[in-house]
């Protein structure tokens, strides 16, 4: 996956949040997004990379954590 291609996939996955935790700020959802994006971003694999920062933010907004 291309670093563009990439990109656009974590604003997918922050609107898809945004939309499904309606109650949140947007700020919120966007941090949970780049914090966990940050968190896989070393990794040499990058085809996964914005399920997996969907799963976490989830978890992450589920639990009431920003």
């Amino acid at each position: 996956m291309e670093c563009n291609e990439e990109q656009r996939a974590v604003v997918s996955v922050i609107n898809t949040l945004a939309g499904r935790f309606p109650g949140r700020p947007r700020t919120d959802i966007e941090d949970a997004v780049c914090e966990e994006y940050s968190a896989f971003n070393a990794g040499p694999v990058r085809t996964m990379v914005p399920m997996l920062v969907e799963r976490a933010a989830i978890k992450r907004l589920q639990s009431g954590c920003s």
